[in-house]
């Protein structure tokens, strides 16, 4: 089969590709021109391919507002992953969030309808998916609520579900995926991984938050299942495990063996980042830290995954041992 996948250089997409590649699939992976392919080369060394494997890959270059070069790259393709997307928790970025994650969503849903594709699978997030303001397991079909604070990141990822449902009513056979946390190797410079690299440098802080997590490698073998089942218009929360930040943390850093962090994020600690990362936002700093994720940081939310164990009678990877192997590779070739 032939794949077409957006956002096809960030962390879930080379992972994605590489296990497509090696189950025999073709792959067509979409970037923004001029994209960098660093952590694709860096994850390459992870998994053992041959160069026959490896000729079943094409880059394409492709701005998603482009319909007409869209077209010509997923014309003949029997599925689309659509990983594209911001992510950030700052104020200043969600108008950018609501042209990428909702209107160049549509776009690339309304060209996969249009040539036909056998189905769509898009990438949202538990972000997505309201919480339960009493503490109860969240599931797939939580409404989503107004009335709720979310971030600005799942409120826009929301929007592209909408897009995505709305492509459902009109024919084309779709599927949305809501992973937790997604943890493996890759570049830990950048998005979730850099708790990795706070491990491996020694950075003293931890909460107490919990929330939903799971394997990158897992979030592959999912995708490539889900695409070529009968199963369509559903959701999927995508979670190994249930954890805390600290438990997180202690892991990476046992495992990399570093220190484990010492200084809990509470009370006066907690309003005293919170003030100086409000006045950062204020200002227009960015940062990894936004009020958004502060707060996120000693929330407590856990998510179901009940409904894609039992659809695929699939078993998650724990997540220590997720985290366990990432590390011996960190060790091994840590990312400059």
């Amino acid at each position: 089969m032939t794949f077409a996948i957006t956002g096809a250089n960030g962390f879930l997409g080379v992972h994605i590709i590489h296990h497509l590649l090696n189950q025999g699939h073709q792959v067509r992976a979409i970037i923004r021109p001029r994209a960098s392919l660093s952590e694709f080369e860096l994850v390459s060394g992870w998994y053992t391919m041959d160069e026959a494997t490896k000729s079943n890959l094409s880059w394409h270059e492709c701005e998603l507002y482009d319909v007409v070069g869209l077209e010509d790259v997923i014309q003949g393709c029997n599925y689309v992953i659509h990983l594209a997307g911001v992510i950030s928790y700052l104020q200043k970025d969600l108008e950018r969030m609501i042209t990428v994650n909702q209107e160049y969503t549509a776009n690339v849903i309304n060209v996969a309808k249009d040539v036909g594709v056998i189905k769509l699978l898009y990438c949202s997030s538990i972000a997505a998916i309201s919480k339960s303001t009493k503490g109860d397991l969240i599931v797939e079909d939580t409404e989503w609520d107004n009335e709720i604070a979310h971030s600005n990141y799942g409120y826009t990822k929301y929007l592209g579900e909408c897009e995505l449902w709305r492509a459902k009513e009109e024919g084309l056979s779709t599927i949305a995926i809501n992973p937790g946390i997604i943890l493996g190797y890759g570049n830990w410079n950048k998005g979730s991984n850099k708790l990795f690299k706070n491990a491996a440098t020694g950075f003293p802080f931890y909460s107490n938050g919990e929330t939903g997590w799971v394997g990158v490698q897992d979030v592959a073998r999912i995708v490539e299942q889900l695409c070529l089942s009968d199963i369509s218009g559903e959701r999927f929360i995508l979670v190994s495990e249930n954890k805390s930040f600290k438990d997180v943390a202690f892991n990476m850093s046992t495992s990399l063996g570093r220190k484990n962090p010492s200084i809990e994020i509470k009370g006066i600690l907690y309003r005293l980042v919170y003030l100086i990362v409000s006045l950062k936002e204020f200002l227009g700093l960015g940062g990894m830290l936004s009020k958004e994720t502060v707060r996120a940081s000693v929330a407590v939310n856990s998510f179901s995954s009940t409904k894609i164990k039992d659809v695929l009678k699939f078993d998650f990877e724990s997540i220590n041992r997720v985290i366990n192997s990432a590390c011996e590779e960190y060790k091994k070739s840590p990312p400059a």
